[in-house]
């Protein structure tokens, strides 16, 4: 039902309204009257109504000065109708500026009114309608923008309208969830999973409450067959469910795998400090729900715990895994089987756990997720992930198999080798441009390999490829253009020009100019001051 508040002066008219029409069946209640605008403001601060009929003639405050004041002072939106006695153009006019819907005349007519009843019911229904359209077009643009922050493909308008919703958020940490097979041979329809998920975003919401909606995401992972809910573990969220951020994970846990009553798949992301890094925070998630499909009997993807080995008693462990990282991401494939040995041969003779050597697994993987994360900042990460779970371990071979390692770990390091390959035209353009901006610094082979996670030796066998020359040869070329430019623009000593474009040693730079140009930095700017004076004669 619409809510109608009736004003008028006069009691008979007030009466007449009421009863001139059934209200109710056209859908509306008649929440009170008033008889002058003042009483009529003071009803509307109490109980906000729909539709106000108001006679334009009455004392203390007419129905003119009562409408602009509630539109002046944001007292009531409603609908807002004049009646009056006599036909006032000026009125009627002022009355539309302040956005009335109708004038009508006294007295006033049983079709007139239903006309106007009408109107305003199929007005309301419409406005109704475009707010929950409105809603629903910003509640798609923020998850879309939450997405693309948790993808790292934002841009400043996503920023903007996450810290609209959010406001400034701190210590965050992605936490994805989904539907965890309970058996090797169990597998859900897309109905099903699809059908879970809703329960699943559901508990979610249940356990954060209406405020801390903003803080989940239906649907993160854009991949066939991935049906997550994501939420934001941030300070913010915590302190409004007055718990600390372990607490507020653990308990999380808890209460959706009770609500679902089927077992879920939790995965952890490392914590960052703010918006801009949460794809940081997505795709350790991520590494840590790849982890999760080789480790036996653990379903809470604790990035921190997994990821590092303790010192206590393991260090020759990550030592000869340390090697075969390296190894792998050399492609060395002696190397790769010699590490493989020696760490299987130190899993037999210290007789080393089965618990163990899954945590030794994980922290191998983890590295060769981001061997292959570090060749490019646009590589595709979904790619990689997909080729850990399809090719790290065969479904009817356990985790710790030394022939199964040995297999997987040759053959990622073709993967990867395939992967830099593909990568590597967009690394040479960000080193190309690196080098263009900052030729004057410090560069080398061996700063900028560390920078882009490749070996020197291979970087520099690329560039050259690319290029047609070394890097050093590159760089000197690239100085000297520049020295070369200042000294014809500028009336710098030769020794500042040198400064300028990278060489502290006046007598290296001016053997690596007569080299390129074929004579010194003076002589070259005396020939060219010369051509200049022959061109102004």
């Amino acid at each position: 039902m619409l809510k109608v508040l009736l004003v008028d002066d006069e009691p008979f008219i007030l009466q007449g309204l009421r009863e001139i029409i059934d209200w109710e069946a056209q859908g509306f209640y008649i929440e009170g009257t008033a008889e002058n605008g003042l009483l009529a403001i003071d009803f509307l601060r109490e109980k906000p109504v729909d539709l106000i009929i108001a006679d334009i003639r009455m004392p203390q405050m007419n129905g003119i000065e009562f409408l602009e004041t509630i539109r002046k002072n944001h007292i009531s939106n409603a609908r807002f109708v004049l009646l009056s006695g006599v036909s006032d153009f000026a009125s009627a006019q002022k009355a539309i500026r302040l956005q009335c819907m109708e004038y009508i005349l006294k007295p006033v007519q049983k079709n007139d009114l239903l006309k106007l009843l009408s109107d305003v019911s199929n007005s309301v229904k419409q406005e109704r309608e475009a707010k929950k359209e409105s809603a629903r077009m910003a509640e798609a643009f923020y998850a879309r923008s939450m997405v693309a922050l948790l993808m790292g493909t934002y841009d400043h308008a996503d920023i903007e309208n996450v810290q609209n919703r959010l406001g400034k958020v701190t210590c965050l940490q992605y936490v994805g969830m989904e539907a965890k097979n309970c058996m090797e041979n169990e597998e859900m329809s897309d109905d099903e999973k699809r059908t879970f998920q809703r329960v699943l975003y559901r508990s979610c919401l249940d356990f954060i409450g209406e405020k801390g909606r903003p803080y989940c995401i239906f649907g993160v992972t854009q991949r066939k067959g991935c049906y997550d809910v994501g939420i934001i573990c941030c300070s913010e969220l915590c302190s409004l469910l007055a718990m600390t951020a372990p607490v507020f994970l653990e308990q999380l846990r808890a209460f959706v795998s009770h609500a679902v009553q089927r077992p879920v798949l939790f995965y952890v992301g490392s914590q960052v400090d703010k918006l801009t890094q949460l794809s940081e925070s997505y795709r350790t998630a991520a590494v840590a729900r790849t982890c999760q499909a080789f480790t036996v009997g653990r379903d809470l993807g604790w990035l921190e715990k997994k990821m590092k080995i303790p010192s206590n008693g393991v260090s020759e462990d990550k030592r000869i895994i340390d090697a075969m990282i390296d190894a792998v991401a050399a492609n060395d494939q002696s190397e790769i089987k010699n590490d493989v040995s020696q760490l299987y041969n130190k899993f037999r003779d210290a007789d080393v756990d089965e618990e163990l050597i899954a945590l030794d697994m994980d922290y191998f993987l983890f590295h060769l997720l981001h061997l292959a994360f570090q060749q490019d900042d646009n590589i595709n990460q979904e790619e990689i992930l997909h080729y850990i779970s399809e090719n790290a371990f065969d479904s009817d071979s356990s985790c710790d198999s030394e022939n199964n390692l040995l297999r997987f770990a040759t053959e990622y390091a073709e993967y990867l080798a395939s992967v830099r390959n593909k990568c590597a035209r967009g690394i040479l353009g960000n080193i190309e441009q690196e080098i263009k901006t900052h030729y004057a610094e410090d560069l080398s082979l061996k700063t900028l390999s560390e920078k882009y996670y490749l070996n020197s030796a291979y970087l520099g066998q690329i560039f050259k490829k690319k290029f047609g020359v070394s890097f050093k040869n590159y760089l000197t070329s690239l100085r000297v253009e520049k020295a070369a430019q200042l000294l014809l623009e500028t009336d710098e000593k030769v020794y500042k020009v040198a400064e300028q474009v990278g060489y502290h040693d006046i007598d290296y730079f001016i053997d690596r100019f007569v080299e390129i140009k074929g004579c010194t930095p003076t002589k070259f700017r005396r020939r060219a001051s010369c051509v200049e004076k022959d061109e102004n004669l």
